[in-house]
């Protein structure tokens, strides 16, 4: 089935980019946006002038933060303007409706194409217009009042969206009739006016008693995730959200205890707003983040990070106003000006920790470069092969920098050759060259666009140090796999050298001397009858070449047994076991029919591992038996196991067992021993499979 290219709002399903889909992908939003910004200026505007006047009585105001005449008259009293209370209400609940606005379009933006990016960016727009405006002072523009009505029914959505948020479940699986509790309430303001399930009609108390009480709900969900399901990651992520929802709800109940004082509303409303701001962020970070594959654009954190920072630093700016404004004293500027300076050397500190956690926020711990830094250091520390070490190097760093895709490849005086990757490939990658002085030792490829994405822009240039530490990896690694290189063909030409000599030994000399061991002998017996002292010399010349051809015999067998080159390896271990089994202990071999063939360090290698465990089973194990087997995949794997006591009576670190270790590690393979008194000893080789040509 054909993938679909377009999808709106979940409400309809277009396949082809047709004049409908596009209609109602470009089109919706935008006309949200237009409403919502229609909405937001009215409110703000109406709403400034309404702040500064007197409303009747607590209850019967359409707004709890609308003043009453006794309220005014308090900030009279403590020289407070009106205008300043105005300015402050209306500058919170503007960051408030500029976050939520911002974070929709984001959402827009990079995933207009994914339903569900699609669907979440209204509701965030819709929640945030129902948040921060007053529908009450619309009346005068009938359209903008139905369109506030319309995001009212989608604001009703939000409770869905946040009882479900991260993971699209309802947990605990009760909330959910919460979650609809709350989607009916505010459905039935428009579906049934002015019956008891319109909550337009309850008191304002009894209206915020309602939405502190689903709002605690939220954060009970959201605390009993992060207890009981939630990963590392997600915690880091939702910490953000039950803050914003803690902070709300503690406004919400601040404000029914002590809220009818106006410089408490101040506070509360701040505190509220504050709350409201970063719950935008978090939802929409989790969807990018879970929705990434199906998004026609690559997400840019960094317009997330400087509209979250930028949110940060005006919430910042305006809480050390408000504060400096109240507190200030009309008597004495320098007393004032005193005051404020004190403010914001207490604030500042908080600042610069709720940065910090705006940049974990946005880029997890690719914030701190050094923490992946460090992260990557103690991987290594327990890395135990050269095979591994560059493959856990791009693993530390793709999950340190949230990463799907990481790879480096040796690109210096050939084609690019791939050293090693971590995770699937994507579209766009970014390669950065890697060098040590100068000197190129690769390229490492991230998989994201550009590096804005990756570190906040304050961190670039600890992140050059961060690409040093991978460059130094990175040579690391090619130096050891050169010296292996080099070991492994040093070990390779020695074993070649020794079957040349073997070979001319025994044809070359050794049959020369048998020649001539043979003529002797012919002259020896035509000596019939000849002088007993020339006899005697002959034979005693035909003895030392013997015995000289049975040295050479010896150390040709030393250099390597004849039956490798002859039979092969299966052959000659079959012959091993063969010649060293006793009547009172087996040696069995198992094996396939037949094996590639190997190098000749590899087949003596083997033969001489094989050998040496062989004579320390009959030495030391007291058993009966003995199995080798041998199986061939990527590598050779030699298992030899006896039913004995075990080689705890034997030397720990003998010449024999060094020697052994010693002939698998020169061939980049490995050795491990177990034995214990129940199992006997068992001896596990792997050696890479290196083979040769046919024709060797």
């Amino acid at each position: 089935m054909k993938e679909r290219e377009g999808e709106c709002v979940m409400l309809v399903v277009v396949k082809g980019k047709s004049w409908f889909f596009f209609l109602c992908r470009y089109t919706i939003w935008p006309l949200f946006a237009l409403l919502s910004l229609s909405i937001f200026a009215i409110s703000l505007w109406k709403g400034y002038t309404l702040h500064q006047s007197a409303c009747s009585e607590e209850l019967l105001c359409d707004d709890i933060f609308y003043l009453t005449a006794d309220q005014l008259s308090i900030l009279n009293q403590i020289d407070l303007p009106v205008s300043f209370y105005s300015g402050v209400i209306g500058g919170f609940a503007a960051l408030s409706f500029l976050s939520f606005f911002a974070v929709s379009w984001i959402l827009f933006r990079y995933g207009s194409n994914d339903p569900v990016c699609y669907t979440t960016s209204i509701v965030l727009l819709s929640t945030g217009s129902v948040f921060t405006n007053d529908g009450s002072v619309l009346e005068a523009w009938p359209l903008a009042v139905r369109a506030f009505e319309f995001q009212d029914i989608l604001f009703g959505l939000s409770y869905l969206l946040l009882f479900l948020y991260p993971d699209g479940t309802f947990t605990p699986r009760w909330t959910k009739y919460f979650a609809v509790y709350g989607l009916f309430f505010a459905l039935s303001t428009y579906f049934a006016p002015s019956t008891v399930l319109d909550m337009s009609t309850w008191p304002i108390a009894l209206r915020f008693i309602q939405s502190s009480t689903l709002f605690a709900l939220i954060f009970y969900s959201q605390i009993y995730r992060y207890k009981r399901t939630f990963s590392a990651e997600q915690r880091q992520r939702t910490i953000w959200f039950i803050g914003s929802i803690a902070l709300y709800m503690i406004g919400s109940v601040t404000m029914l205890a002590v809220g009818y004082h106006p410089v408490s509303k101040l506070f509360i409303w701040g505190f509220m707003h504050i709350g409201l701001l970063s719950i935008p962020f978090s939802v929409a970070l989790t969807v990018i983040e879970q929705r990434s594959r199906r998004m026609e654009t690559i997400f840019n954190r960094s317009i997330v990070y400087a509209v979250l920072s930028f949110a940060i630093v005006s919430v910042f700016a305006l809480a050390t106003g408000m504060v400096g404004a109240i507190f200030q004293t009309t008597d004495n500027w320098l007393a004032s000006l005193l005051t404020i300076g004190i403010i914001s050397i207490v604030l500042q500190p908080l600042r610069d920790k709720v940065q910090k956690a705006v940049n974990r926020l946005i880029y997890g711990v690719r914030a701190e470069p050094y923490q992946v830094v460090s992260n990557l250091i103690h991987k290594l520390e327990a890395v135990v092969s050269n095979r591994t070490f560059l493959p856990l190097v791009l693993e530390s760093l793709a999950e340190g920098l949230r990463l799907s895709y990481a790879a480096i490849k040796d690109n210096r005086d050939r084609p690019d050759i791939l050293l090693a990757s971590y995770g699937t490939p994507v579209a766009k990658c970014m390669e950065i060259p890697l060098s040590i002085q100068d000197e190129p030792v690769g390229t490492l490829i991230l998989g994201s666009s550009a590096i804005h994405n990756i570190i906040p822009p304050n961190k670039r240039y600890l992140f050059d140090d961060l690409i040093r530490q991978v460059a130094i990896a990175t040579r690391t690694a090619l130096l050891s796999n050169e010296l292996q290189r080099s070991r492994e063909q040093l070990v390779s030409a020695r074993e070649e050298e020794r079957r040349r000599l073997r070979r001319d030994l025994h044809d070359g000399l050794g049959s020369n001397l048998a020649s001539i061991s043979m003529k002797l002998a012919t002259v020896i017996d035509q000596f019939e009858g000849q002088p007993t002292k020339a006899e005697s010399m002959l034979v005693n010349i035909q003895r030392q070449l013997d015995g000289a051809i049975e040295d050479i015999r010896r150390l040709v067998y030393a250099l390597r047994p004849p039956s490798l080159d002859e039979f092969g390896l299966l052959f000659a271990l079959r012959e091993l076991a063969a010649h060293s089994q006793q009547a009172n202990f087996r040696i069995i071999v198992h094996a396939p029919d037949s094996l590639p063939p190997l190098m000749a360090a590899v087949e003596a290698a083997v033969f001489r591992i094989v050998q040496e465990a062989i004579a320390n089973a009959l030495r030391h194990s007291q058993g009966t038996a003995c199995h080798i087997r041998l199986s061939v995949d990527e590598t050779l794997r030699i298992q030899i196991a006896d039913n004995g006591i075990g080689m705890s009576g034997a030397p720990k670190q003998g010449v024999g067992i060094r020697s052994m270790r010693e002939r698998a590690e020169e061939l980049n393979g490995r050795i491990a021993f177990q034995h214990t008194a129940e199992t006997g000893t068992r001896i596990e080789i792997e050696i890479p499979l290196i083979t040769r040509p046919q024709s060797e």
